[in-house]
């Protein structure tokens, strides 16, 4: 009864805005988990000191007065499609507290040590893929939000900010915890049997909603309604073909597949853009892929062994295809793509700020400055937004914080970033704290 009643509280007290028009259908953020090295990579610094410097050179790319990475060969020919904003910056030192933040744009703390495993919990604030699920839902049939190949975990704790939290289950994101580059890669929960045709599904369907209707016990607790929406969008997804093709890579040229990479974080970026040209709005690929491959861009030793030989090179060959591939198919001019770690490095090599000190040969955690790439979507091409400073400890112009940058994504979607939304217990909470950046896209 107590649940019933606050459910009907918090839908009477939940704030319904006035919509205005989208800029943007979708986004794909590219999540590179452990926080990427900004120095050795868009943000690097061919004339400072060595132990800032470190090994790698910079080459040029197409776009002059864009040079990047030399272990960056195939994004030097896409810079012309990228903003670089050079001027990210927190507070959360450990890597759950900031990846909370990334995802979410809510900054929860800045502890150096037991928040750094702090778990994910019913009453987080939501991933931005779950805000837009629930203000910008696909068509019937498709899922809003789809996250893979993982979830992300900090030692036995799941990561806070990668589901709906507070907004509730509904609006969690469909996961594929699979590798997307094997060869039997499929969706099990997609697949139908021979026997199960649509007619049986829906006649299924009927019986289940009768027998769910007279129950008593369950009439009015909320329990039924939000069994239904789950019923619904499972059979929805099993009886749309556009559904099921969506998630079937074997549809892609396999030269197209090459091209991205065979591999779990090519293939895992082409699924992600299959994603969003089937209709999907928020996509969001984790890599690379430490559960599976045990490979992490949290670099505290062997940064410059690790990055030439591990991480860019998979990052490199996905990152570009995905934006040659998006342009020729005319996805860029309403789909965003974010590229972006929870924090970088930091600009000193060995130096140590965080609970880690094992940074002798690497490169510790940074959350003060950080750089993240922006494509798509009326971003500016081939530019930078803000700065850092001479060596890359602060932004020098233009800081963008992740609760800007989410404010300016929900804008960007149509989606009033200062609403008030309601938490499981009706309690109200503004949806954003940051401020849509102007100029930014």
């Amino acid at each position: 009864m107590m649940a019933a009643s606050m459910a009907r509280l918090a839908r009477a007290r939940e704030v319904r805005p006035t919509a205005y028009a989208p800029r943007i259908k979708s986004c794909l953020v590219l999540f590179q988990a452990g926080g990427v090295s900004q120095i050795d990579t868009f943000d690097m610094r061919p004339h400072a000191p060595a132990p800032i410097r470190g090994e790698f050179s910079a080459i040029q790319s197409n776009v002059p007065g864009m040079p990047v990475c030399e272990h960056l060969p195939l994004m030097a020919q896409q810079m012309d499609k990228v903003c670089i904003v050079r001027s990210m910056y927190h507070r959360m030192l450990c890597h759950n507290p900031a990846c909370y933040c990334a995802l979410s744009g809510r900054a929860v703390g800045e502890s150096k040590a037991v928040s750094n495993q702090t778990p994910a919990t019913p009453d987080d604030y939501p991933n931005f893929g779950s805000v837009v699920s629930k203000f910008r839902p696909a068509e019937s049939g498709l899922p809003s939000f789809v996250s893979m190949p993982f979830l992300l975990f900090n030692g036995p704790a799941q990561t806070p900010g990668q589901t709906a939290g507070m907004l509730g289950s509904r609006y969690d994101p469909f996961l594929v915890e699979k590798d997307p580059s094997e060869e039997a890669f499929r969706i099990e929960e997609l697949q139908q049997r021979v026997a199960m045709n649509a007619a049986r599904l829906t006649s299924r369907r009927s019986l289940q909603t009768r027998l769910n209707q007279q129950d008593s016990r369950l009439t009015g607790s909320g329990i039924t309604d939000r069994l239904d929406i789950y019923y619904q969008r499972a059979l929805a997804m099993l009886t749309t073909p556009r559904s099921r093709q969506a998630f079937d890579l074997a549809r892609e040229p396999r030269a197209l597949r090459e091209r991205y990479g065979m591999n779990v974080v090519g293939q895992s970026t082409l699924l992600g853009r299959r994603l969003i040209e089937a209709g999907v709005p928020f996509v969001v690929v984790y890599s690379p892929v430490k559960r599976i491959e045990g490979l992490s861009w949290d670099t505290h030793q062997d940064n410059f062994p690790k990055l030439k030989n591990d991480l860019l090179p998979p990052s490199d060959q996905s990152f570009s295809a995905l934006l040659e591939d998006m342009q020729r198919r005319g996805l860029l001019d309403e789909t965003l793509v974010i590229w972006m770690g929870e924090f970088g490095r930091t600009p000193r090599i060995g130096y140590t700020q965080s609970n880690n000190t094992s940074n002798q040969t690497g490169r510790d955690h940074h959350p003060y400055c950080y750089s993240i790439a922006l494509a798509g979507a009326g971003v500016t091409p081939g530019s930078y937004f803000g700065a850092s400073d001479k060596d890359g400890w602060f932004p020098k112009t233009d800081p963008v914080h992740p609760g800007d940058l989410g404010a300016t994504l929900y804008d960007a979607f149509g989606i009033d970033p200062h609403q008030k939304i309601v938490d499981q217990l009706g309690r109200l909470h503004v949806l954003c704290e940051g401020r849509p950046v102007p100029g930014l896209f």
